[in-house]
C-alpha cells in the first residue's frame, strides 16, 4: 500500500488579492481575485474564456509551488531516515547537524504584479483587479454597463498621469472603439463577422438583425460627436491623423479641414463616451 504526502502551500495575498494568469495562447493576461471570490473555475475578465483554477497559476506561483513541493518531500525524507538510523541504532550519516531535523532552504515567495483597477461586480459582488480595458467579470462573466463605466474611468485616468496627452488620446480614442467593437461583438449571434469598428457598418448590422437604430433619439450634435470619433480614430490608425476625403464624405461638416490634423480632444473624448453608452444601452 503506497502512502500519500499532504503539503499545504499558500500563495500570498496583497490585501487578499491574489493573482490569475489566463492560460489562452491569445491572451496570456495577468490579473487579480480576491480569495473571497475565488471559485473552482474563473472567467478571463479579457477573453472570456472558462478555466480551472489550478490552470489560471502564474509562472511565478508555479515556479514557488515546483520549489515548495520538492523542498517538503526532501524534508520529510531526510527526517525518515533519521527516524529509521535512530530505531535501528544505525549512526546517522545524513548530512546536517546530528539530532536535529532537516532544515528547509528558504523558497522565495512569487512575485505578484501591479494592477490599476480594482472592480466589485454589480451582478454577483466579485471582487477583482485588471490592468487596462476588461470586458467581463471573472465569477459570473457579467458584461453590463458596469464593464463600460469602468473602463472609462480607466481610460482618462490613463490620459491625467501621462505627460503625453497627444498619444494618450489616441489611444483613448482607439480603446473607445475597441471598448464598443467588443460590446459588438458578444452581442452578435450570427456567427458572421462584422466590420463593428465602423459606425455605419455597425448600425447596419444591428438595424437589420435586431431592428435596433443605433442613432434613434439622439441628438443630430450628438451624432456628430460619435462620428467624428469614429473617423478621428480611424485616420489616425491609417492615415497619421490627417482628414482625408473619406472623412470629409461621412462628415462634410468638417470639410474646410480637409489636409488638416484632426484635433484630439478630452472634451470631445468624453462627450463621445457619453453619446457611445447610449448605443451601448440600446443592445446590452
Amino acid at each position: 500500500m503506497s502512502n500519500t504526502l499532504t503539503f499545504k502551500i499558500s500563495i500570498p495575498t496583497k490585501n487578499g488579492f491574489f493573482g490569475r494568469e489566463c492560460k489562452s495562447p491569445d491572451c496570456k493576461r495577468y490579473f487579480k481575485i480576491h480569495q473571497d471570490s475565488f471559485k473552482d473555475e474563473m472567467y478571463c475578465p479579457y477573453c472570456g474564456l472558462l478555466f480551472n483554477k489550478n490552470e489560471l497559476q502564474s509562472q511565478e506561483q508555479s515556479r514557488y509551488f515546483q520549489e515548495k513541493i520538492i523542498e517538503n518531500v526532501k524534508a520529510y525524507a531526510v527526517n525518515e531516515a533519521r527516524k529509521i538510523f535512530k530505531s535501528a541504532g544505525v549512526k546517522q550519516s545524513v548530512s546536517s547537524t546530528p539530532g536535529r531535523s532537516y532544515r528547509k532552504k528558504y523558497i522565495s515567495k512569487p512575485t505578484e504584479k501591479d494592477v490599476d483597477s480594482e472592480i466589485e461586480c454589480s451582478e454577483c459582488g466579485a471582487k477583482f483587479q485588471v490592468y487596462g480595458i476588461f470586458g467581463y467579470c471573472p465569477i459570473c462573466k457579467c458584461d453590463n454597463v458596469m464593464i463600460y463605466d469602468t473602463n472609462i474611468s480607466i481610460i482618462l485616468n490613463e490620459i491625467d498621469k501621462t505627460p503625453d496627452k497627444n498619444r494618450a488620446l489616441r489611444h483613448a480614442y482607439n480603446e473607445l472603439v475597441s471598448t464598443f467593437e467588443d460590446f459588438c461583438k458578444k452581442r452578435n449571434k450570427t456567427k458572421k463577422k462584422y466590420n463593428f469598428q465602423n459606425l455605419e457598418s455597425a448600425g447596419k448590422f444591428f438595424k437589420n438583425a435586431y431592428n435596433i437604430n443605433f442613432f434613434e433619439g439622439l441628438k443630430k450634435s450628438e451624432i456628430l460627436t460619435i462620428k467624428r470619433l469614429f473617423q478621428k480614430r480611424h485616420i489616425c490608425q491609417h492615415n497619421k491623423c490627417i482628414i482625408d476625403q473619406k472623412y470629409i464624405d461621412i462628415i462634410p461638416e468638417d470639410t474646410a479641414l480637409l489636409g488638416q490634423k484632426a484635433d484630439l480632444n478630452i472634451k470631445e473624448f468624453i462627450s463621445a463616451t457619453k453619446v457611445l453608452k447610449k448605443i451601448i444601452l440600446k443592445i446590452i
